[in-house]
């Protein structure tokens, strides 16, 4: 064999043996289990924490009581409002016709009782009868009665000036007997006019009183009738910003859009997320520096009035590329002083923010 060829079969067992102990060494690498990580130091690690503006006190989200359209803004996104003012008109001209047709029925019932009301304020007093004492009764009943006490008083006196003349037989006895009969009756008129007259007195005391509690319920159902128009106007409950107000005029608002329109306090506040392991670290009265969390601008300080006894998960993501999803959050709230008079930074902005020594 040539010295030339013994050459090139060397150089190719070489490699040959060269290839396989380093697929050797990347298979036991790789069979290898993972070296555990080092445990940071968190007694001398910086503390940064990602966090939320906020307003103050925090926000409040606002939704309508009851579905409807919207006809008619009242305030505009940035401006200041206060306690009780409107902010928005949804569609309500079956309320307002409901409202005018319930102060109908109460103006309504009012004139009827001021009618029952004159006319039992018309007595006049009915003679003693018999063993009833004399009392006042409705001024028409009355003389009604005292109509028919005339009548009697002069069929009376037409019987008794036919008496003697019935004795003599000047007048037959049929018509003695006719006007006998005719005073009987007239007295039983009297009896029954009397009694209607009581009667009618009770009645109309009665009637009285049922047309003052239908007015006290017509009343109550008018009352009723304004909270429901006045829910068709939506207030704000707080004093303080408008800071979103995602409605247009003739949109349809259901009170599940509670998170298009935004209200809180002119001042802002930073809501931290503290990773689990950074519990017990941060405390009450702890200075930050708060920045951009994207273009780290400086944005003021601030310092932690509280923090949560809890954790949860984070409902927002950062550019942290070694960020989890399954890590558990605990919130601390900051105070926050801007370092300079610039408009305040948006509600939600994302901040990172550093302890200070």
């Amino acid at each position: 064999m040539k010295p030339s060829s013994i050459l090139l079969l060397l150089l190719a067992l070489a490699v040959v043996a060269v290839g396989i102990d380093f697929t050797l060494t990347t298979l036991a690498r790789a069979s290898a289990p993972p070296a555990p990580s080092l445990a940071p130091a968190l007694a001398t690690a910086p503390v940064r924490l990602y966090g939320r503006i906020e307003p103050r006190q925090r926000e409040v989200w606002l939704g309508p009581l009851d579905s409807g359209r919207v006809t008619g803004l009242l305030v505009q996104e940035g401006q200041t409002i206060s306690t009780g003012q409107p902010l928005l008109e949804l569609e309500a001209d079956v309320e307002r016709q409901a409202v005018l047709l319930a102060d109908r029925r109460v103006v309504e019932l009012e004139a009827r009782l001021a009618l029952l009301l004159d006319e039992l304020g018309r007595r006049e007093a009915l003679a003693p009868h018999g063993s009833e004492p004399g009392r006042l009764f409705l001024q028409v009943p009355v003389r009604r009665v005292k109509e028919r006490e005339a009548q009697l008083a002069l069929a009376l006196d037409d019987l008794k000036r036919k008496e003697p003349l019935s004795r003599a037989g000047a007048v037959t006895d049929r018509d003695y007997t006719q006007s006998a009969l005719k005073a009987d009756q007239i007295r039983r008129q009297i009896d029954t006019a009397r009694a209607e007259a009581e009667l009618d007195f009770r009645q109309k005391g009665l009637q009285a009183e049922l047309v003052r509690r239908q007015i006290e319920v017509a009343r109550a159902e008018a009352e009723l009738k304004r909270v429901e128009l006045a829910r068709r106007t939506l207030v704000s409950p707080i004093a303080g910003l408008v800071y979103q107000l995602d409605v247009r005029p003739g949109e349809f608002l259901t009170p599940q859009d509670h998170q298009r329109i935004v209200l809180g306090d002119p001042q802002r506040q930073v809501r931290l997320y503290v990773e689990s392991f950074w519990h017990g670290s941060v405390r009450v009265g702890d200075r930050f520096t708060v920045r951009d969390a994207e273009t780290l601008e400086r944005l003021g300080e601030g310092r932690t009035v509280s923090v949560s006894p809890y954790v949860g998960a984070r409902g927002f993501r950062t550019e942290d590329s070694l960020e989890r999803l399954d890590t558990k959050y605990g919130q601390a709230v900051l105070s926050l002083d801007l370092a300079s008079p610039a408009p305040p930074p948006p509600l939600g902005k994302l901040v990172l923010c550093e302890r200070t020594p």
